[in-house]
């Protein structure tokens, strides 16, 4: 019995002490279920949120991504239709002649073959302005036989909306649909090259021409807003919830962590007690029947 006491107490001990030693190697409190079943469930909870929220900033990152390429685009074409509304005004003056004018149309026909570049840009692999249609051009050029483009269309169905979810619960549009932009921009842009090339010259079809580059001018700096807007969202969304992953992980680790100073100290104890607990049942146990009888 006295054996059997012994052993067990001793066993006791070293549960305690090789629990304490795990807890010291990992610093963690919690190892197994049945460690802290409670906090074991907590933790559960906690990182299920964790990686909910940092799913929610990989959506956001790309499509912040994809925000920012399509601001890019829609900064170039506000400053080709810019520049195109210079160009215009120059080519109303009555000073200029007619070979003056034809430069300036050059000019504004190269500026169309940079804008149908622009509307067919891609993100990567990824047409941006195509809609769902990610994987083809957005848009279509037909050209005369001196190679000017004459008129450019949508190719196939560029209306979609990708939407993504950038928070959990919410959900955000994040391309512009090409044919909100660049459809009426590509036929002011024809127009204005037209008028100034036209002879004889009528100034009242280029000052028409400048009305529509205005107008289109006012609507790719509208949509460009919105864009940035929604870049800003999407900021705010992902330090709102890098805050509250660094909350979840205090918390996770208030469950599961081991206090390491109080471990230590304990480690200390436990080691003592266990060399304490072999010595005095190393004598204990060596005593045999004959020493009592004598």
């Amino acid at each position: 019995m006295v054996a059997q006491s012994a052993l067990n107490g001793m066993q006791t001990n070293l549960r305690r002490l090789s629990d304490l030693q795990r807890q010291a190697v990992t610093t963690k409190r919690v190892n197994r279920p049945e460690d802290d079943p409670f906090a074991v469930e907590q933790g559960l909870g906690f990182r299920t949120k964790i990686k909910a929220s940092e799913t929610a900033r990989d959506n956001i990152a790309q499509s912040k991504d994809w925000l920012n390429a399509t601001d890019k685009s829609l900064s170039d074409v506000s400053d080709l239709l810019t520049r195109a509304k210079t160009l215009a005004l120059q080519g109303i003056n009555g000073s200029l002649g007619p070979d003056e004018r034809q430069s300036v149309s050059i000019e504004i026909n190269q500026m169309l073959e940079e804008a149908l570049a622009l509307g067919n840009t891609r993100h990567g692999d990824d047409y941006l302005f195509s809609g769902f249609n990610i994987n083809s051009p957005a848009f279509v050029e037909t050209r005369d036989a001196a190679g000017q483009i004459t008129a450019v269309a949508a190719n196939g169905d560029i209306t979609g909306q990708i939407v993504r979810e950038v928070e959990p619960g919410t959900d955000m549009a994040v391309n512009v649909p090409g044919d909100t932009v660049f459809t009426n921009v590509f036929t002011t842009l024809i127009n204005t090259r037209d008028a100034l090339a036209q002879n004889p010259f009528d100034p009242s079809v280029v000052s028409a021409a400048l009305t529509d580059l205005d107008t289109q001018l006012d609507n790719t700096l509208d949509i460009q807003a919105a864009v940035g807007t929604k870049v800003r969202r999407l900021t705010v969304a992902t330090e709102r919830m890098q805050a509250t992953e660094a909350g979840l992980h205090e918390l996770l680790s208030k469950a599961e962590d081991a206090d390491m100073p109080e471990v230590v100290s304990d480690l200390n104890q436990q080691q003592f007690i266990y060399q304490t607990a072999l010595n005095v049942n190393g004598r204990v146990l060596s005593t045999s029947l004959l020493d009592f009888i004598r």
